[in-house]
């Protein structure tokens, strides 16, 4: 169930028009595939881990995704990040197996590397 926890993240971040206008659909899960332009998105599932009652049965899992900005300008990869975050942050979804019903940004850190301003913003998903 929360395996598909990336369903919910593309859903959040592509229906975002605010998100969409400065990275077009540059929007990927783990890898880019193949060479992109700046600027982009990538998200991945960090860690999950479930939580059960006394008697063992599950009440959900907590989720954690990584997502990182990539870009060329360090302004354009901050304001990308605070999209990302008003895009993530607090939304809930309902899904085939799953309901997201909680998320909150954990960490946040930013980093230059190969001429790539990297802003990561690190992110906990509550679900059922």
């Amino acid at each position: 169930m929360s395996l598909s926890i990336g369903e919910h993240i593309y859903k959040k971040l592509s229906s975002s028009t605010e998100l969409t206008k400065l990275v077009s659909d540059k929007i990927y899960a783990i890898s880019t595939k193949t060479e992109t332009s700046f600027p982009f998105v990538i998200y991945k599932r960090g860690s999950l881990t479930p939580e059960y009652t006394k008697d063992r049965y599950g009440t959900g899992d907590t989720v954690s995704v990584e997502v990182v900005v990539a870009s060329d300008n360090y302004s354009n990869s901050v304001t990308i990040a605070e999209e990302v975050r008003k895009s993530l942050e607090t939304k809930r979804g309902s899904y085939n197996d799953f309901d997201v019903i909680d998320a909150k940004l954990m960490s946040a850190d930013e980093d230059f590397i190969e001429d790539t301003f990297i802003q990561r913003l690190v992110f906990s998903f509550k679900t059922e």
